[in-house]
């Protein structure tokens, strides 16, 4: 068997939420850090010094270097477009932080030059690593909920009531976000919608707004329904002035419910089924072996974790779970739901 080099991976954006997956670097087999940025010097050296990295560095194009073969991109939004661009028509593969970018015209120039160079381009969605959404994906397959009827999902968090004053941070800004909660947390749901049921959204109609949270631009509060290719139905609510999180599948055979990352409900017929995060019995009841909790983001261990899961499918040639054009379509929805709610019109 021929041993390859590892990757040599430049990390942008070190702060936020890569603080809560960094660590993974260190331990994913065929990687190496070769470089970390972030505006902030003392980021980036704490992060090197974490990774053993070869260097650190306050300048994005630093990133571009010969020896760095892939770009993992965790910035503002308004910065996606740019860096991504710059480092495709570098040579480098890039992994992306969702969403995107701001808007579809953006999404479209990182798709042409992921075109121009042939490099790898992914869109890194964590609550993919979770078994449980892998679970529920068998389940709807092979039939154990019947014929799906309803998504629903809300997320919603009340860190926008502090992202205000001196320190404003950057998700104030609609023109750094695309938007406002809307883009920054529907991305998660409207994505596993359609990975769950397997169908592309035909139509959407959307309530949009800023109802508690006067020092931002975009809104606090946005409510989506949606109509799916195979006649199911979705709703998804997103917030940064409430605090809540669920998931569920309706079916006409049972219905399960994810609640606030750690309690699994079920009413039904089905069983028995035997997943990584549930199981059920012969009697159609639900069986948790443990509470299921979402793995932690810098679990390198975790066969889903979409750091490894990109990297894995970039050393074996095969595309990454999330790609480019898929990124693109939940951009695209997002502004549909924007402008319906501006417009009051149904899109499809």
């Amino acid at each position: 068997m021929i041993a390859h080099p590892p990757v040599k991976v430049a990390l942008v954006g070190c702060g936020g939420v890569a603080r809560r997956y960094r660590k993974a670097y260190g331990a994913l087999p065929g990687v190496r850090v070769d470089l970390t940025v972030d505006i902030n010097e003392d980021e980036a050296r704490q992060a090197g010094k974490e990774l053993d990295a070869a260097r650190h560095s306050t300048r994005f194009e630093d990133a571009l270097a010969p020896e760095v073969a892939a770009v993992v991109i965790t910035t503002p939004n308004d910065l996606h477009a740019q860096q991504a661009i710059a480092s495709l028509d570098a040579g480098k593969h890039v992994l992306l932080q969702k969403p995107m970018a701001p808007t579809v015209d953006e999404c479209d120039a990182i798709l042409a030059a992921q075109r121009r160079s042939g490099r790898t381009l992914g869109i890194y969605m964590n609550l993919l690593d979770h078994p449980l959404f892998h679970d529920l994906r068998r389940m709807v397959q092979e039939g154990y909920l019947g014929k799906i009827a309803l998504f629903s999902a809300r997320l919603a968090h009340r860190g926008g009531l502090q992202w205000g004053g001196v320190d404003r941070n950057w998700r104030a800004s609609r023109a750094r976000t695309g938007g406002g909660s809307f883009i920054q947390l529907a991305v998660h749901y409207q994505h596993l919608m359609r990975l769950l049921l397997g169908s592309d959204v035909t139509r959407v109609q959307a309530f949009s707004r800023n109802v508690a949270c006067p020092h931002m631009e975009g809104d606090d509060i946005t409510l989506a329904q949606y109509e799916l290719s195979n006649g199911a139905l979705g709703d998804i609510q997103t917030a940064w002035c409430v605090q809540e999180e669920h998931v569920s599948l309706l079916g006409t055979r049972g219905s399960i419910h994810y609640r606030e990352n750690r309690r699994i409900e079920y009413v039904g017929e089905g069983g028995p089924f035997q997943g990584e995060a549930l199981t059920l019995r012969g009697d159609g009841t639900l069986e948790v072996t443990e509470e299921c909790i979402s793995p932690e983001w810098d679990d390198a261990k975790n066969p889903y974790n979409q750091h490894r899961r990109f990297f894995e499918a970039l050393l074996a040639g095969r595309p990454p779970d999330v790609t480019g054009a898929e990124g693109r379509e939940d951009v695209r929805l997002v502004q549909a739901c924007y402008r319906v709610a501006q417009g009051g019109k149904v899109q499809s």
